[in-house]
């Protein structure tokens, strides 16, 4: 169970929205930069310079991601939101320096890795829950008996 149903905090609902939406970019872009890298392998070298750019793309998205998983960990959603997205950030600077050294058969085992680990972050980022908002009571409560159900 995460964080968000124990500690509901502050703005979370905003921070869950761009978490998500950054988590569902950077997984699209990865879809593209598997395009784009199959697509030079088959012949069409134009590809590959579309292929840079978007390496580029998918290192501000993955920066976007962490700043939004962290954004939501303050809030009190789930470490991993924050820490999978650190890994992620690295993961990619290291795949975007092995293709552009030609060290090939790593940087297509890491592209794969990475594409997994995108989209088990997806599938968590749409899997976190907020909890629904308690009715506040306008009178204080006395401590000594319970709170009754505000109608």
């Amino acid at each position: 169970m995460s964080n968000l149903s124990r500690q509901p905090g502050k703005g979370l609902p905003r921070a869950l929205v761009c978490y998500r939406a950054s988590a569902t970019l950077l997984a699209l872009t990865t879809l593209v930069q598997v395009g784009l890298g199959a697509g030079y392998i088959g012949g069409d070298y134009d590809s590959m310079d579309l292929h840079d750019i978007n390496a580029r793309v998918l290192i501000s998205l993955a920066l976007l991601t962490l700043g939004t998983g962290i954004w939501l960990r303050r809030r009190g959603g789930p470490v991993r939101a924050a820490a999978v997205s650190a890994v992620l950030l690295v993961a990619l600077v290291v795949q975007m320096v092995l293709g552009i050294e030609r060290v090939v058969a790593v940087h297509i085992t890491l592209g794969v890795i990475i594409f997994a680990a995108v989209t088990v972050l997806l599938m968590r980022a749409w899997a976190v829950s907020v909890p629904p908002k308690r009715p506040t009571s306008a009178r204080p409560v006395d401590s000594d008996r319970p709170a009754e159900p505000v109608s």
